[in-house]
């Protein structure tokens, strides 16, 4: 049976252990082998926004055409505005990737094409006239198919960008990031001073962070001149690397919250990243959010697609099974000190796609979006409302260096205080690879180094004086854990 902590009230626990639901599912699903893989909730019109690959999604008695796109009034499934189409020769089904607001506007960005009220055709990036509810061109028709086909950052700022593979808009030289500024497209200069040339060159997000954009990538590496970069910040004059980001996988959503910037992704601790597929960045330096995420099954298709905030909580969904080294279902949420699994059994349509795409907040609630058949054997396809309040099935343990969480699973790592007081023979319980990581009271990750099992001496010499929290992480994925005073 479920362990199930965290709840409100003593009832609620009661419903617990009687196996009551805590997700609801929204509609049907959609028809055919298609997916809903993004929501917004619009809290302009009241409104939760899905879109994807389908044609139709299904309430409870009827389908609607949504085309790539519908929106939820909290009982149905309808129509957002006039319907996008397949872009002109292309057989495949239309795409919307997400929605946002920008200056109050809805905007909306993908791979279809659309007509303006006029009759005159564009593809890829639209904003919606909510009076007469068409779609209409940025400005300019946008008529070519390009690999500009996303409109960013997803989070509210002062600048819009329009960002993908080498295209032209508005007869611009191609780039692949073009300023957007709530009427017309314009070229991004920054841009100009990277290494030009490149086919397969690309631009994922950009944004503003203390005083700096930063730009999430696959370019030549302006900076060194050298290889390639996939995150960058320009300083007002010069492009500059991101300090302590040591790795080619991509970011795939940020958030930034109370001077901190969250990123998420494909990143493990393996290949060079501060953390494994989320990690927080504050002052130039990473906590690795006490491990982060993992994909057991197949470590490097692990992926965190999305971050979102509820309750004060950042919640993360993607493709992992385990959270700080505890079960997960592709979903879970950090409360500042540790990682909190909420309960819910999550099948799959794909036994091979397990899943979640997107997530958004909307009239105070989360709502999730993937590949999902049912929860806790009831059917729920592709859509969920999260109902279960501050119930949580299992949680990390917290080890109360504030905003480390360095978790750990299993028991204490054994150490012995040597004679010259500033150094620590550690005691590994078994042969084998094991990773011993220091960290200071603040978080930050002053040793990382390999051990093959056995007794090996620590000595934080060195250092400044203090608390260090000591973790040990073997190739199973178990974490033992131990504090030291340095002196």
């Amino acid at each position: 049976m479920k362990r199930v902590v965290g709840v409100a009230t003593a009832a609620l626990l009661s419903a617990a252990v009687a196996n009551a639901q805590y997700w609801k599912a929204l509609g049907k699903g959609t028809i055919g082998p298609t997916e809903v893989q993004t929501l917004f909730g619009d809290s302009s019109s009241n409104r939760l926004l899905a879109g994807g690959t389908f044609m139709w999604i299904m309430n409870e008695n009827d389908s609607v055409l949504g085309m790539g796109q519908a929106a939820w009034d909290g009982t149905r499934w309808d129509s957002v505005a006039t319907r996008i189409q397949p872009i002109s020769g292309n057989n495949s089904t239309n795409q919307t990737h997400w929605f946002l607001r920008f200056e109050g506007r809805l905007y909306a960005c993908g791979f279809f094409g659309f007509q303006n009220s006029d009759g005159t055709w564009n593809n890829n990036m639209a904003r919606l006239n909510e009076v007469n509810h068409h779609w209409e061109n940025l400005g300019c028709n946008y008529q070519f198919m390009t690999g500009l086909t996303t409109l960013v950052p997803k989070e509210p700022q002062t600048t819009l960008y329009a960002t993908g593979y080498m295209g032209s808009i508005c007869g611009f030289p191609e780039s692949c990031v073009f300023r957007y500024d709530g009427s017309a497209f314009h070229v991004w200069e920054p841009f100009n001073l990277i290494p030009q040339g490149l086919n397969d060159a690309y631009v994922g997000t950009v944004f503003d962070f203390q005083g700096k954009t930063y730009m999430t990538c696959s370019l030549p590496d302006p900076v060194d001149g050298t290889g390639f970069v996939s995150f960058l910040r320009w300083n007002g004059s010069d492009w500059e690397h991101v300090p302590g980001w040591n790795t080619l996988s991509p970011i795939k959503d940020i958030s930034i919250r109370n001077d901190t910037l969250y990123v998420a992704g494909t990143f493990t601790l393996a290949d060079g990243g501060p953390g494994n597929l989320v990690a927080a960045f504050s002052n130039d330096q990473w906590n690795n959010m006490g491990g982060g995420l993992y994909y057991s099954p197949v470590p490097m298709s692990g992926v965190v697609w999305d971050l979102e905030w509820l309750h004060g909580d950042l919640w993360a969904c993607g493709q992992f099974d385990l959270a700080a080294g505890l079960p997960a279902h592709s979903i879970a949420k950090w409360d500042g000190h540790r990682w909190c699994m909420p309960p819910g059994d999550f099948r799959w349509i794909f036994n091979s796609q397990s899943m979640l795409l997107d997530m958004a907040v909307w009239r105070d609630s989360l709502y999730v979006c993937g590949s999902i058949l049912t929860v806790d054997g009831d059917t729920m396809k592709q859509v969920v409302q999260w109902i279960g309040g501050d119930a949580v099935e299992t949680c990390s343990q917290a080890t109360g260096v504030e905003e480390a969480a360095l978790m750990g699973v299993g028991s204490e790592l054994q150490v012995t205080p040597l004679p010259t007081g500033t150094s620590w023979a550690v005691h590994f319980p078994r042969m084998g690879k094991w990773t011993l990581e220091v960290y200071d009271a603040t978080g930050r990750q002053v040793r990382s180094v390999q051990f093959n099992g056995g007794t090996t001496e620590l000595n934080l010499g060195a250092e400044a004086s203090g608390l260090y929290l000591l973790r040990a992480r073997s190739s199973a994925w178990k974490y033992l854990q131990a504090r030291v005073v340095r002196p």
